[in-house]
């Protein structure tokens, strides 16, 4: 395998066998997992996806929903056109079809164990919500108000009944709290791309720019946007993958190099999806990362790429423009504080104007172990980095330096500030 090179994030190439866009990605553990992509192509790998074999060949197959070491089902679409479920129970060597009958789409699906599911969707061009409890030998409709799109239930009863969510596209939002047999309206998401819940209270919507948190099961949301610093172009986000209460990581950010290079970044929240950082993968990937799995709070992926300790540290920039702030002549690099630190700091510096700049530490041998900015175009004014996790690196104690190189955007001409120590303390 090659690595990326330990100044960014630690996040690594892992090609796919074929090219498309990819609308699911699942983990069972470390070493087996499942792909989805359109067009119709689904890839399975039994090495940590290192290798991918082709399955359900001409088959589509949208989102996967893992219910235990073995059993998965799958959204998927009928030769005519029609919604269906697609089941496994073998971690997804072989499958099987479940016609869903009246369905013309599937578009949310959520199931509790092997044999409780439901499937949300349209017949005859109206919303349906359906529900089984024999693995889908059999289906009862519980709701023709909702089923357009995402739908979410808890896997843990609450006062003995299974508590759900259900998206009517940008019209209503629906909760359920006696397993789906009745359903009230509750403040409206709109449409989302996903819908996921920790308990009967917290729970998050995701969708364009921004992320929606609860933590009253859904009655009120207040919305929270991803960071359009430091060369974010596009600050959207597609999918998350909660670690726990404060953790959280997502997908399908974009960030401009120089000469019109692009190249995704992985969102990530340390607080429960109140402030949003950034890890920058292999700049050589110019690729959006769709999708995000991870096993465990190190090992996780999203497409093309893999981590083995959490993607390293986050990097949280802030900007403050030349209106707003007193701006020196100069360059100027500011002391890192706190300084000791564990495991997070701050870097502060200004631009007299705008500027390409660069900025990595190194250890005491000159060894580049992070790079915090790379070749980015910054406007003048004040610049804070805040660096968190920086313990991802694996690091020991000791002194590290860092410095700023700058590059006039106008001219090109470039400067370079003197180098500062930070004390690293694990």
């Amino acid at each position: 395998m090659m690595l990326s090179s330990a100044c960014f994030s630690q996040w690594f190439s892992q090609p796919l066998p074929v090219s498309g866009q990819v609308n699911d990605l699942k983990f069972f553990d470390g070493n087996t997992g499942l792909i989805s992509m359109n067009p119709a192509i689904a890839l399975r790998t039994t090495n940590g996806g290192y290798n991918w074999l082709l399955i359900l060949p001409g088959q589509y197959v949208g989102n996967f929903e893992i219910i235990d070491s073995s059993t998965v089902y799958a959204n998927g679409m009928s030769a005519s056109g029609y919604g269906m479920l697609l089941r496994t129970y073998n971690r997804g060597v072989s499958w099987d079809s479940l016609p869903l009958a009246g369905s013309w789409t599937v578009n949310g699906i959520s199931f509790v164990n092997r044999d409780t599911g439901w499937v949300g969707g349209t017949a005859g061009a109206l919303p349906f919500l359906w529900r089984t409890t024999n693995a889908g030998v059999t289906w009862t409709v519980q709701s023709d108000d909702t089923g357009f799109g995402k739908v979410f239930f808890l896997k843990q009863k609450v006062n003995g009944e299974y508590v759900g969510w259900s998206q009517f596209e940008a019209v209503a939002t629906y909760k359920t709290t006696n397993s789906g047999v009745n359903w009230f309206q509750i403040q409206n998401v709109g449409n989302v791309n996903q819908i996921y819940f920790i308990n009967e209270n917290s729970g998050w919507t995701v969708n364009g720019d921004r992320i929606k948190r609860t933590t009253n099961g859904g009655l009120n949301w207040t919305q929270h946007y991803m960071p359009t610093d430091n060369g974010i172009i596009l600050n959207f986000i597609s999918n998350i993958k909660v670690i726990n209460k404060d953790t959280l990581y997502g997908d399908w950010g974009l960030r401009q190099f120089p000469n019109g290079q692009l190249r995704g970044v992985i969102w990530i929240s340390t607080n429960g999806g109140v402030n949003w950082g950034f890890q920058q993968p292999d700049t050589s990937i110019g690729k959006r990362f769709s999708h995000i799995d991870f096993i465990n709070k190190d090992t996780g992926w999203s497409s093309w790429i893999r981590t083995n300790n959490g993607g390293g540290p986050v990097i949280y920039p802030t900007y403050i423009d030349s209106n707003s702030a007193v701006i020196p002549s100069n360059y100027v690099l500011k002391q890192n504080y706190p300084n000791p630190f564990n495991p997070s700091t701050t870097i502060e510096f200004s631009l007299p104007k705008d500027s390409y700049v660069k900025m990595k530490i190194t250890d005491i041998s000159g060894r580049t172990v992070f790079w915090v900015i790379y070749d980015m175009l910054l406007y003048s004014g004040l610049h804070r980095f805040k660096i968190t996790d920086f313990s991802r690196l694996s690091l020991p104690s000791g002194v590290y330096f860092y410095r700023l190189e700058a590059r006039e955007k106008n001219n090109g001409k470039t400067y370079f500030t003197p180098s500062r120590k930070m004390l690293y303390i694990k």
